[in-house]
């Protein structure tokens, strides 16, 4: 606490995280209107949205989180079977957007609301799903975004992530507000495995010139417990 170097160092860290949000919550603004056409000029979403299906079927989903739900397009794939469907984004602009597609829909199982990928406005253990579709690159600390994510889940719930494998495109970094360029299936596992999740194996969707990788991974039921009766016999001498 002494240290005047640490303490100035922190706060410059603070004023250039704080430049990078609002860099990234202009970039939303301007584009949450065209995000669809935005979105088309570096990925193919069709083949994206089938692998995910497989992952996570429509009839495994009852109670669904999109982490950074953007305009809603998750929440219109999974809306037609789950039972509540809830996406959550910082963006008021993106939420607008995504309110309307979801009242054209007809999906009023489905809900927006504002909220922070890292401080998730949600009660622990609460829903059954959650997927983190393309949101990931733009998250300074991907992991304590999954472990924000696994907090939410309930004992055998679902974990998916939808981002780029690594690549050199810093164009999606300049023009984009990209944090970071892609994964490797082993930080991504590494921070699943700290979450308490265990991984599955991924699906690659190879593409020119970016990636796309779907990580999977399940929170493992909690341990029942031990009647007085068992602890008992555990400790018994023989």
């Amino acid at each position: 606490e002494d240290d005047e170097t640490r303490r100035l160092d922190l706060e410059r860290l603070d004023s250039v995280k704080a430049a990078r949000a609002e860099a990234a919550a202009a970039y939303f603004r301007q584009n949450a209107a065209r995000w669809s056409e935005v979105r088309s000029c570096y990925i193919e979403d069709r083949e994206i949205e089938k692998s995910l299906l497989r992952i996570l079927p429509t009839t495994d989903v009852s109670e669904l989180l999109d982490i950074g739900t953007g305009t809603g397009r998750i929440l219109e794939l999974y809306g037609s079977t789950t039972d509540r469907a809830v996406g959550i984004d910082l963006s008021r602009e993106m939420l607008a957007v995504a309110r309307a597609n979801l009242e054209t829909a007809g999906y009023a199982n489905c809900q927006v609301r504002q909220g922070d990928m890292y401080q998730l406005p949600a009660p622990s253990e609460s829903f059954g799903a959650a997927i983190i579709h393309m949101v990931l690159h733009y998250a300074d600390s991907p992991g304590a975004v999954i472990a924000e994510a696994a907090r939410v889940l309930r004992d055998g719930g679902r974990l998916v992530i939808v981002d780029f494998a690594p690549h050199r495109e810093e164009s999606l970094r300049v023009d984009h507000a990209h944090r970071r360029l892609g994964f490797s299936v082993r930080e991504v596992d590494r921070w699943c495995r700290r979450a308490n999740l265990v991984p599955d194996t991924p699906v690659h969707l190879p593409g020119d010139p970016l990636t796309v990788t779907l990580w999977s991974a399940t929170k493992p039921d909690a341990p029942a417990e031990t009647s007085s009766a068992e602890r008992e016999l555990a400790v018994a001498p023989a």
